[in-house]
């Protein structure tokens, strides 16, 4: 059976043949790169990949959606009062006149713009007050001036002590309890004496306000701050945008940021600033690249290849239909860059090293593709399996990555290792030419005619003798010592990095001194926390008009007050973010008009003889329900307490059975841990009520679950691709190389670099997320890239001298200094992207640099003594001494 990992005839044959028919084989690689073009451009993807694994989560979600549809699109925002040395009280103080006018006249002149049309109109009975789409202290506090001083003093001429008593009058109204809400967490009031009279001085740092537009008007849906290439969704943010530009206004006596208004435009408009350091990155790749290789024209001509790179990339991942994605788009190519060095490096340094033996450019090229295709086919292969076990996800974004990563490869050796040294070797034969040199087509070559070269010292790649050469080799002579330190630090290092957790955090991906970071910092800073939980829902279907389930689900409610990881309300009671069906019923029970109404419709009489709000029989309870889903829930004989779209915001009917939500808040949702903790005691919570007859469904939704559930699938995700990926390509190198020792040995730096990778990601700080999640892919691709080129060249050099070390040494001073060049190349690449402002890059840019330099660290330092170990241990076996190996 042939050995394929070794020089052999195939290898000398395809190198023969690429370079007898070099012109056709550009040609043919130049006219598909000109085809690719159409696709690149007039294909591009319409739709963007989802980040969801899909599951029970995401399908209640949509169920929620769909059957609760919310009448208004709410933008939220902070106003903090500034600092300034001469207000009476602590600083910053934003109940005052000045801040408090100013945002008044904000208020006005949005209630004048062309946004006033889109604006929600409606009256609150809950909170008594007119939703007028926007509503705050400073809308109060001018009512409450005009109304008792009769007309003659409005905010805009009170003075601050003024102001405070409209403050104080305007909390005890109906709508008091509401405004009070909006307070910051140290708001407090003090109780003066003035004149022999009490007054009340309020203060706050900032305030909590919120404008409600008609969600209809807006293209509907449901509220959503996740990446969505939805037309409505982008539109809300385009809204919320112009919003928080009109009330801004010139911010004299305030600041003011929103509160996760516009997450899709603004990681648009941040991945465009990574622009430059990706081309920094390309830039000094090449510059390493130019370096390394000696050769100006290897600069231009892989600066022309990354070009081609790429649209073979956007062009193949278009025709196949691969949806668009931040790991597409910008991660993808990243990637490729590396994987493009580490090709144009080891082809062009072999080739380099061959033609300093040889008088021709097609001899040398000949030659040293004859010797390097093995590794250059290999490595195709054993990246492509790594990076397509991501397509084992259930994450539509990651298998997107794993099967354009796999194009990126292949492209890659087509590129950078096929089209861009043949361009090479006809340059340099045209300068053949010219001295008068003449080229031999010659016959089939073997690489090992330029061992001696190695020996010697020629060429480019033998003058090393000292350096890393000296490092890689005086290494290998105490493995003795090195292998037990390695064993034992990674050890170490993958207890680590299973505490490696997944987490969500916008500071991950959005730069923090963005608008949408700096507003999420002030409302954790001046909200309380027991305040400020995640919405999530909890959908409840079956037969709500039945007693039982009316109990459970005041039994719920009794739970879930006493739930610590809920969010809870001024009174000490979970805080829920919309009504009950208890609130609905309870304004039937309570008017004589809506039961009136009732019985009329329906033909039942109401009836509350217990008083606890609710009407006494199953029969009562649907006729009420039938009647508000129908008609709303009347105030009077003229207004509506709930219309109908308030009330299917809480309840539908479904089939013969009726579904409700409730909105709570889950607290610090942005950790993993909390997440489960929730989770689980709301599955508590749940188990009673599920337990009931008349209940057939009863789960939990909402983004921190489908958060959640997206990060459980990112480690599964992971778990799963990454064995896969090593024991494949630990196949694929058996059945290459014939060798279950040498295959277990190039592998084994695979699993320290990952190892080491993540713990360092653990020490770091980093987290676990769908970014992070792909590098590992990527550190087994470059780190099973490294070590077939190192123990390729290895096994290349045993036959051609007495023993191991010597072998090893001629090994570290050819392919030991290329994999130093391309290593050098991607480290100061990727370190470039550690300096981009979006932390979605500059992460990458860090995590890959300290990956390509573990990964060099193991296949230049470590690898050598477990080579020489496995060579020592198989030439005292005879079947080793007689084969070819």
């Amino acid at each position: 059976m042939l050995n394929l990992f070794h020089d052999s005839p195939w290898a000398d044959r395809v190198a023969e043949f690429l370079v007898s028919h070099s012109t056709g084989t550009i040609a043919v690689i130049l006219v598909i790169s000109i085809l690719l073009l159409f696709p690149t451009f007039r294909m591009q993807p319409t739709e963007q990949a989802s980040q969801e694994p899909g599951g029970a989560v995401f399908d209640l979600r949509d169920q929620v959606s769909q059957q609760f549809p919310p009448r208004v699109h709410v933008a939220s925002f902070i106003v903090e009062g500034r600092v300034e040395s001469r207000v009476d009280g602590p600083e910053g103080d934003v109940l005052r006149q000045a801040p408090l006018w100013e945002l008044y006249r904000n208020e006005q002149t949005l209630r004048e713009s062309d946004m006033a049309g889109l604006l929600f109109s409606g009256y609150d009975v809950d909170t008594e007050r007119q939703i007028r789409g926007i509503y705050t202290i400073a809308d109060a506090v001018n009512d409450t001036l005009r109304r008792t001083s009769g007309g003659e003093v409005t905010l805009e001429t009170a003075t601050d002590a003024q102001v405070k008593d409209a403050i104080a009058l305007a909390l005890e109204s109906p709508t008091g309890g509401f405004l009070r809400e909006t307070f910051s967490k140290d708001a407090y009031v003090e109780t003066i004496s003035v004149d022999g009279e009490e007054r009340q001085i309020w203060r706050a740092k900032a305030l909590t306000i919120f404008v409600t537009a008609d969600n209809a008007q807006l293209g509907g849906g449901p509220q959503t701050i996740a990446l969505s290439d939805d037309d409505s969704v982008l539109e809300k943010e385009r809204l919320n945008r112009r919003l928080l530009a009109t009330l801004r206004g010139e911010e004299r006596n305030y600041r003011l940021w929103g509160l996760a208004l516009d997450v899709n435009l603004t990681s648009g408009e941040q991945g465009q600033t990574a622009m430059p350091y990706i081309a920094a990155t390309v830039i000094l790749v090449l510059v390493v690249v130019g370096v390394t290789l000696r050769s100006v024209k290897a600069v231009g001509l892989g600066f022309l290849g990354l070009l081609i790179l790429l649209v073979w990339l956007r062009g193949f991942s278009n025709l196949i239909g691969l949806k668009s994605s931040l790991t597409l788009d910008l991660i993808v190519p990243i990637a490729m860059i590396s994987l493009g060095a580490d090709f144009l490096i080891h082809a062009v340094a072999r080739y380099q090293e061959e033609q300093g033996q040889r008088r021709t450019a097609a001899k040398a090229l000949r030659a040293g593709l004859a010797g390097v295709l093995g590794a250059l086919v290999l490595v195709t292969l054993s990246d492509g399996i790594a990076f397509l076990a991501n397509v084992t996800s259930e994450i539509e974004n990651i298998v997107g990555f794993g099967i354009a990563a796999g194009i990126a490869v292949l492209s890659n050796f087509i590129i950078m290792g096929i089209l861009i040294p043949l361009v090479i070797m006809r340059l340099d034969g045209r300068k053949d030419a010219a001295e008068g040199t003449a080229e031999d087509a010659g016959g089939p070559l073997s690489s090992e005619a330029g061992a001696s070269g190695q020996e010697t010292g020629h060429g480019k790649g033998g003058r090393s003798r000292f350096g890393l050469t000296a490092m890689i080799v005086g290494l290998s002579r105490v493995s003795w010592l090195v292998l037990p330190l390695v064993a034992l630090g990674t050890a170490g290092t993958t207890y680590l990095a299973f505490q490696l957790e997944p987490s969500f955090d916008t500071k991950d991906f959005l730069d923090a001194d963005s608008d949408f970071v700096i507003g999420l910092d002030k409302l954790d800073e001046h909200s309380s926390p027991s305040l400020s939980g995640e919405p999530a829902d909890i959908y409840i279907q079956g037969d709500l008009a039945a007693p039982e389930s009316l109990t459970g689900l005041r039994e719920l409610l009794e739970r879930l007050g006493e739930n610590e990881n809920l969010s809870s309300g001024q009174d000490g009671e979970v805080f829920l973010y919309g009504r009950t069906v208890f609130q609905l019923l309870g304004r039937v029970t309570g008017s004589e008009v809506a039961r009136a109404a009732v019985a009329e419709a329906s033909g039942v009489t109401i009836t509350d003889a217990d008083g606890d709000g609710v009407p006494d029989t199953a029969e009562q309870v649907r006729a009420a329900y039938d009647y508000m889903l129908a008609n709303g829930v009347p105030l009077d004989g003229q207004i509506l307490a709930y219309d109908t779209a308030q009330v299917g915001e809480i309840l539908t009917a479904v089939g013969e059975e009726q579904a409700t939500v409730i909105s709570l808040g889950i607290l610090g949702a942005g950790k993993q841990a909390n997440l489960a903790a929730a989770r689980e005691s709301l599955e508590r919570d749940l188990a009673p009520l599920r337990d009931l007859p008349t209940i057939s469904e009863a789960g939990m939704t909402g983004s921190p679950f489908t958060r959640e559930a997206t990060l459980i699938a990112t480690t599964r995700a992971l778990t799963i691709s990454l064995p896969v990926a090593v024991v494949a390509c630990f196949l694929l190198l058996v059945l290459w190389t014939r060798s279950v020792s040498y295959s277990l040995v190039t592998v084994i730096p695979v699993g320290l670099v990952v190892s080491w990778l993540y713990a360092f990601m653990f020490l770091a700080g980093y987290s676990l997320n769908f970014v992070t999640a792909t590098i590992a892919a990527v550190s087994i691709g470059v780190g099973i890239d490294y070590s077939i080129h190192m123990t390729q060249r290895f096994r290349q050099e045993l036959p051609r001298h007495p023993n191991p070390p010597a072998a090893l040494e001629a090994a570290a001073v050819g392919t030991g200094s290329a994999l130093g060049g391309s290593a050098a190349s991607s480290i100061i690449g990727f370190a470039v992207m550690g300096f981009a402002p979006m932390p979605l890059f500059s992460t990458y840019g860090i995590i890959s640099a300290v990956m390509v330099l573990m990964a060099g660290v193991a296949s230049l330092l470590v690898l050598p003594s477990l080579l020489l170990l496995v060579a020592r241990l198989r030439r005292g076996s005879p079947a080793a001494r007689n084969s070819h190996e």
